[in-house]
């Protein structure tokens, strides 16, 4: 895998001292811990699936995977989502034997179970930018495609309002749910992070290490009046693509081999049309029914 750069911020340099001042420094270790394998999950399938991640940067509230992000498909977007919390339900069931094989051990790791199994259950609520987020904007992509992230920021704002009325009802109650209430700021405030997407295909990334083992090369075949965000969206990390440009008799106007075909990915507008790019482009014109 890439070399991933780790960097911590002064944030999270506070956590760790407000933990220990509230002598809940065990617990803020654990937490750490949970949090770091939950994002090296994300990196590790990201990597494997050819999109380049630069930075986890422990910060005041968690970790976060940095990367120069531009376009991933939906079926890549839900596997690296699915990643972090899979990794953290994973060791739960890991203290679990531990807990069956060698009972006295639930007492140094009952916090590392709670952090874990907390992480998988808030990071698979259906809100932006949260892992449940990116999993429902994946699937909806299919039907609405550019509309997907907005349909998941709507819900965000509707359970994020929904959260801090309970918040705000429960200040008559003797129960006072004030991390209810930051959780449902935090929330609406994510609705509204710009930003394209959260992992970018790189197409060079260890594209040695792939090779190697073997690709399997596919060819696209895209009517003139797609645009290239049709195509981006079929392009899966672990293979090779080409893609033929097809008139509305099935001619064949423009291959793009390769190499062509990524760097038209990385570099031009995904709102282009593939029969503009074909003009604009130097690529082989062939004519030929299919």
């Amino acid at each position: 895998m890439e070399r991933l750069k780790i960097s911590v911020r002064a944030g999270f340099w506070v956590f760790i001292l407000a933990a220990v001042v509230f002598r809940q420094g065990y617990f803020a270790a654990m937490y750490s811990v949970a949090v770091v394998l939950h994002e090296l999950a994300h990196y590790a399938v990201a990597n494997r699936l050819f999109y380049r991640t630069v930075e986890l940067r422990l910060d005041l509230f968690g970790a976060v995977l940095y990367g120069d992000f531009q376009d991933v498909s939906g079926g890549d977007r839900i596997k690296i989502a699915l990643a972090g919390p899979c990794a953290n339900l994973c060791l739960c069931l890991v203290c679990l034997a531990l807990w069956w094989i060698f009972p006295d051990a639930y007492y140094y790791t009952e916090t590392f179970f709670t952090a874990n199994l907390t992480m998988a259950a808030v990071n698979m609520l259906p809100c932006y930018p949260l892992d449940g987020g990116r999993v429902l904007t994946g699937v909806l992509e299919g039907r609405l495609g550019a509309k997907a992230l907005s349909v998941t920021k709507a819900c965000t704002v509707g359970m994020s309002l929904a959260s801090f009325g309970v918040f705000v009802i429960s200040l008559f109650t003797p129960v006072k749910l004030f991390p209810l209430g930051l959780f449902a700021i935090g929330l609406f405030s994510g609705a509204f992070v710009k930003g394209r997407q959260s992992y970018e295909r790189s197409a060079l990334v260890n594209r040695g290490y792939f090779l190697a083992k073997g690709m399997e090369k596919k060819t696209l075949v895209f009517n003139e009046k797609n645009a290239l965000r049709d195509v981006a969206r079929r392009m899966q990390g672990n293979f090779l693509y080409c893609l033929e440009v097809v008139d509305g008799e099935m001619n064949v106007l423009a291959r793009f081999d390769v190499a062509q075909l990524e760097r038209l990915v990385v570099t031009a507008p995904l709102t282009s049309s593939l029969g503009e790019l074909c003009r604009q482009s130097n690529v082989t014109a062939v004519g030929k029914a299919l």
